[in-house]
């Protein structure tokens, strides 16, 4: 069969450096595909996709709840050509119903154990509505992604290849306020082989990657045993959350992370000291900052953008408390009324889409958009990575295009 690999658009935050990585799900259902079928992806955050494109089966693939309309849209306009159509992903494990009306089949939680019996069940035509695991995945299940869906050159920024992405493990244990990673991957952190992680990572041809587990920091014993794994392997990387451990923060350095997202969610010493850390170890730092808590009031644009100034923050990404469906913040904020509305597209981090208990609506979309600007006041966020990746240059880790 010729399957079509889907990666819908979605409305992404404004001020955000607009470049666009390769969808790591997507590698990974390829991965998981028989040898025997011909695969292809189409990114529409590349290039519009050709509904008329020769096919036998669209598969869509979600990541993001605000991928929704497009995603649905997509797979209509599939459908309106007599091409059967499987949605799975992110998305579609939160709004199953929504995803049920517009695909023949759709696919609840992770693809491992599934999807070839999707692609078997199509061929003899017997495609059932729904298909689920009965059980998370075990590490041993998880594949290493398949990036020869990914065609020379397509995932690049003013002639900068972009990072490929790698998983290490799935689940997080911590459960934070507004994260879906628990309702998709479960909160048991399931570490995947350390030698399969390794091969992975030396066949990846980029030497730049990013490790997308959710937080590194949840579990310690994973952390030295991957950045001593990772240490000679020539990649530099970025990651989520690394502990504040003085022998961990070494590690990492050694093993060739530059960069790493941090969540900031109080102007707390702890987040403080852990900027600090990071620095001295000579890893960059970029916050993601949640406004709208239910303790923030309008004085917390100014407190926050004060903090991490101070904190010689690199870099910053604010965002607004989002109560994604499928999240106990969601139902909790839908019984008390506190929900605007639900057009999913505007469910990127950047609308409010429901009523903060100490401010407007209009207050929090306001103080967001002022912080952006307050904080790149004095240096532009371009002038800021620019830098970042001169530093990085300098290491001898990549060469900046000609």
């Amino acid at each position: 069969m010729r399957i079509r690999l889907i990666y819908p658009s979605w409305e992404r935050l404004r001020y955000q450096t607009p470049y666009v990585l390769p969808p790591l799900g997507a590698a990974v259902v390829a991965a998981l595909t028989p040898p025997e079928h011909e695969v292809s992806l189409s990114d529409e955050n590349l290039a519009p996709v050709d509904l008329d494109a020769p096919a036998d089966l669209a598969a869509v693939s979600t990541m993001l709840i605000s991928q929704a309309p497009r995603a649905c849209a997509i797979a209509d306009g599939f459908r309106s050509r007599g091409v059967p159509v499987v949605m799975g992903g992110l998305m579609v494990a939160c709004l199953p119903e929504l995803a049920a009306r517009h695909a023949d089949a759709i696919v609840l939680g992770e693809a491992e154990g599934v999807w070839p019996q999707v692609l078997a069940d199509l061929e003899r035509k017997a495609l059932r509505p729904v298909y689920r695991r009965g059980s998370l995945a075990g590490p041993e299940e998880m594949p290493a992604a398949r990036r020869d869906i990914f065609k020379p050159g397509q995932y690049a920024y003013r002639g900068l290849r972009m990072m490929d992405l790698v998983e290490t493990s799935r689940g997080c244990r911590f459960g934070c306020l507004p994260c879906l990673v628990p309702h998709a991957a479960g909160r048991e952190h399931r570490m995947r082989d350390m030698a399969a992680v390794v091969r992975e990572l030396r066949g990846v041809e980029c030497d730049r990657v990013f490790i997308v587990d959710s937080a590194l920091e949840q579990n310690e014993d994973h952390e030295r045993a991957l950045f001593r794994a990772m240490k000679g392997l020539g990649k530099s990387w970025v990651g989520h959350a690394l502990s504040a451990r003085p022998d961990i923060m070494s590690l990492a350095a050694e093993s060739g992370c530059w960069f790493v997202y941090q969540a900031v969610l109080h102007d707390s010493p702890r987040i403080r000291e852990k900027i600090r850390m990071m620095h001295d170890h000579g890893i960059a730092v970029e916050g993601t900052i949640l406004l709208g808590l239910d303790e923030h009031g309008p004085d917390v644009f100014k407190r926050m953008v004060d903090f991490l100034l101070e904190c010689g923050l690199d870099l910053a990404e604010f965002t607004v408390l989002t109560p994604f469906p499928g999240t106990p913040l969601f139902a909790e904020m839908k019984k008390a009324g506190r929900i605007l509305h639900e057009d999913w597209g505007r469910y990127n981090a950047e609308n409010v889409v429901f009523r903060p208990a100490r401010m407007t609506p209009e207050q929090l979309a306001e103080g967001c958009r002022w912080a952006w600007e307050a904080f790149y006041e004095e240096e532009s966020q371009s002038a800021k990575m620019t830098r970042l990746y001169r530093r990085l240059a300098g290491r001898g880790a990549w060469q900046p295009p000609a």
